[in-house]
């Protein structure tokens, strides 16, 4: 096994934070350079519209200067100054950029937690992390947090 190129999609959970030294201590071992990304999720516009007006254009400014800084903090707290390391931000449904960036980048790992922020919907639409394992185009680790527990269905 020999990877290049490793992913690591974040949502910047805790889940997300805890994969992160798995995969900046195989890129050590392999000489390797990371893609951090995080994916923005459309947003819910709410169909009451007794809730007010709202500019999204100045929300979305705002949201994108927060995963800029965020992700920064990440690279300069969380991973080593000797590796490569190339921050993305993509907007859409996670799962389907994640394995579309893979994809296109020609990425050799996805090193990802198993339960991110999602919680509630993945009861609804599913795990990104499922979706990601099924359909990736290259091997796929997934770490879950110590204090996220298992449960039998």
């Amino acid at each position: 096994m020999n990877f290049e190129k490793i992913l690591v999609p974040t949502d910047f959970s805790e889940s997300a934070r805890y994969a992160l030294p798995f995969a900046v201590d195989l890129a050590k071992k392999y000489g390797a350079k990371i893609h951090l990304l995080h994916v923005v999720e459309p947003i819910a516009v709410p169909v009451d519209f007794a809730w007010g007006t709202y500019s999204y254009p100045d929300i979305e400014k705002q949201l994108s200067g927060y995963v800029e800084n965020t992700l920064d903090t990440i690279v300069k707290e969380d991973i080593p100054k000797d590796l490569t390391v190339q921050q993305s931000i993509l907007h859409g449904k996670s799962w389907r950029e994640i394995i579309t960036f893979a994809k296109e980048n020609e990425l050799d790992l996805i090193v990802m937690a198993t339960h991110g922020l999602s919680g509630f919907s993945h009861a609804l639409y599913g795990s990104t992390a499922e979706k990601v394992i099924r359909k990736a185009p290259c091997p796929v680790l997934t770490i879950r947090h110590p204090e996220v527990k298992f449960e039998m269905p």
